[in-house]
């Protein structure tokens, strides 16, 4: 088959594997442009009647106003032209009362006008005005280089607190609290819920992917992917809350994680318990060449945002994979001691020719050092023994055209060429330029078999969920299409959870709910 021909047949492979692009959420604004009333008039009506819908959305409207005008943290608002009355003197406080600087955002607006698109809608009753925030990524920060590219997105909760007058001059405070940190605030030393809109915010980044949609299937076929692999922090880094670290698998980008993402913030205990981290990698590399770029990177960013590893969050993390990004997401927590290294050279490190920079490389990528703050790892449809379909037609086509990444490949170049015949055959292809992420998934991979055999390097609490399309008696001879129960299925688990879906499994309302169930678990 020539290659033309073998393109056209990969990407129904492909369109297959992936279950088809996911189509982003998107938002829809309902309200087309904010009501002709003055800021004066929706800051006195939203101080008047703050606990009403109308109350809310006159200060989120307000709110938009000051932003649109191109104020800062603080200012007056008088009343309008030819009209007697008070003067507001506001205030925005900033981080050193818990709250967003208004400054931080390019754009901010009222969630309330927005209604979001494939996906469920997700609020919180409570005090405050519902705002969703937006700030275009520049890296202006170093931390930034850790949040999506798209833009960074937050949603928030304005509340509005009358201060001290003097005269005919009213203070008033404004706090931008964000709802994923804060349940409730205290009001007149009471305690009440914050309100909070935990879809609009998402939606409005989701909108911003199309590109991200189309790198999953795309960047197989190419050595030089669209973007490098990547963690991203999907909301404000927090040194209290646990990371949950979602790993897609093949053929896909964190857009894998999108509705559950949106579930796991509406539930009170998740969204005070965890906050959510995204790996994007090149799914045409094998397994363990990302598993080494997400260690360290995980390395990198408590280096930047923890250097004393004093914060929980950098002494206990969760990972939630599927597929493929299980076999990366559990090589980052293993002791491989050097059962990798036998596997793939017939001579020891010491007798291979290498720079000082490619002989840590190398070590990292066969006698790597655990990430020992993995404490429990939920795989979703994992072929922990391989998939049958990577040995079969669509898995010789999809190999055909795998192109591994050019860092990954001129790697192993370097390593061939001053080093010839230092391979074992079964890792021969390394050097070849001819070992991908479809080989990688074979049954008859050593690193498969290598994996199962190796120990945690602490304690981590396991739990597998299982697709099961119901078409094999009993279930330990069916599959989902892609992975057979008999690779998902390993011993030694928490819990298994079998559920009646394709290998698209997180997809599933069962899966989401076995999924909230675990990470509600001490």
């Amino acid at each position: 088959m020539n290659r033309l021909a073998a393109l056209a047949v990969s990407l129904c492979l492909l369109l297959f594997v992936s279950g088809c692009a996911i189509a982003p959420a998107k938002i829809h604004r309902v309200m087309k442009a904010m009501p002709g009333v003055d800021s004066h008039t929706l800051l006195a009506r939203a101080l008047n009647d703050p606990d009403s819908a109308q109350g809310k959305l006159d200060l989120a409207h307000f709110i938009e106003h000051w932003k649109l005008s191109g104020l800062g943290q603080s200012g007056d608002v008088p009343p309008p032209k030819g009209e007697s009355g008070v003067t507001y003197r506001v205030t925005f406080p900033g981080m050193e009362q818990g709250a967003y600087p208004i400054a931080y955002f390019d754009q901010i607006g009222a969630a309330a006008d927005y209604e979001v698109k494939k996906l469920p809608h997700h609020v919180r009753e409570g005090v405050g005005a519902p705002l969703t925030a937006l700030r275009e990524n520049k890296h202006q920060h170093p931390v930034e280089r850790y949040y999506p590219p798209e833009a960074i997105t937050r949603p928030l909760t304005a509340l509005a607190t009358k201060g001290a007058r003097q005269g005919s001059v009213q203070n008033v405070s404004i706090q931008l609290l964000c709802p994923l940190v804060n349940p409730e605030v205290s009001i007149d030393g009471r305690p009440q819920p914050l309100a909070g809109d935990f879809s609009v915010p998402w939606g409005a980044l989701l909108a911003r992917t199309g590109k991200l949609n189309q790198a999953g299937t795309l960047d197989l076929l190419t050595r030089t992917p669209r973007r490098d692999p990547q963690l991203f922090l999907m909301e404000a880094y927090d040194p209290d809350k646990e990371p949950l670290v979602m790993i897609h698998g093949l053929l896909a980008t964190p857009l894998t994680w999108a509705e559950i993402s949106n579930e796991l913030w509406a539930d009170d205990v998740v969204r005070q318990r965890y906050q959510i981290w995204h790996y994007l990698y090149n799914t045409s590399a094998p397994p363990l060449y990302s598993a080494r770029i997400l260690r360290a990177q995980l390395r990198e960013l408590r280096d930047l945002v923890d250097a004393d590893r004093r914060h929980p969050a950098s002494h206990r993390i969760t990972l939630l994979t599927h597929s493929m990004g299980g076999l990366v997401g559990k090589s980052i927590a293993m002791n491989p001691g050097d059962a990798f290294w036998k596997a793939a050279f017939t001579v020891p490190p010491s007798q291979l020719k290498l720079s000082a920079e490619d002989r840590a490389r190398l070590n990292d990528a066969f006698e790597w050092e655990p990430d020992r703050t993995v404490r429990r790892i939920i795989f979703i449809s994992v072929p922990h023994r391989g998939s049958e379909l990577a040995d079969g037609f669509v898995g010789r086509i999809g190999a055909r055209i795998a192109s591994p990444p050019n860092e990954f490949q001129a790697f192993y170049d370097r390593i061939s060429e001053e080093n010839p015949g230092v391979f074992t055959p079964a890792y021969e292809k390394l050097g070849t330029g001819k070992l991908n992420s479809v080989r990688a998934l074979s049954p008859n991979m050593p690193t498969l078999a290598i994996l199962n055999t190796l120990p945690y390097a602490q304690p981590v609490k396991l739990h597998s969920i299982i697709g099961d399309r119901g078409k094999a008696d009993p279930p330990e001879l069916s599959s989902d299409g892609v992975v057979a129960y008999t690779s998902s299925h390993i011993e030694g688990v928490e819990s298994e959870k079998i559920v009646p879906a394709d290998h698209w499994t997180y997809r599933h309302p069962e899966a989401i709910r076995e999924i909230v169930r675990i990470l509600n678990l001490e």
